[in-house]
């Protein structure tokens, strides 16, 4: 069995526990909006929330600073569609685009930094490995 199939197999309970939780969602959404509780309006609006909680599932989780990265461009991202969505500040998509621009050139900046901090510690890992 090769190393990415294994990879997979150890991802199947994730990926069954997310597929569940999508199906109940849309499930209970259809159910309330039959009885007649208007969820569909709400969820129209607050879609962006589904990234939110992504977002914190991943922070919780977050095992190197890459996943870390993950987890905060998520909830960055989240909160700039959630701000356009409901017009908070006056955002919109049309006229707040260019921070999302910044939000992911600030992103690729720390990323950088952080790999060549991790490149500092190797080499001076390395470096100490043959001395006493």
């Amino acid at each position: 069995m090769s190393h990415r199939s294994r990879d997979c197999e150890r991802r199947r309970p994730h990926d069954h526990l997310f597929t569940g939780l999508v199906l109940i969602v849309i499930g209970s959404a259809a159910l309330l909006e039959k009885q007649g509780y208007g969820v569909l309006d709400f969820l129209w609006t607050h879609w962006p929330l589904a990234i939110t909680v992504l977002g914190l599932l991943r922070l919780v989780t977050a095992r190197n600073a890459r996943q870390l990265g993950s987890a905060c461009f998520l909830l960055l991202l989240s909160a700039w569609l959630y701000a356009c969505e409901t017009s908070y500040l006056g955002l919109s998509y049309h006229n707040s685009w260019p921070l999302l621009l910044l939000a992911l050139g600030l992103g690729k900046i720390l990323m950088g930094g952080f790999g060549l901090l991790r490149g500092r510690g190797d080499a001076a890992r390395r470096d100490g490995e043959g001395q006493p």
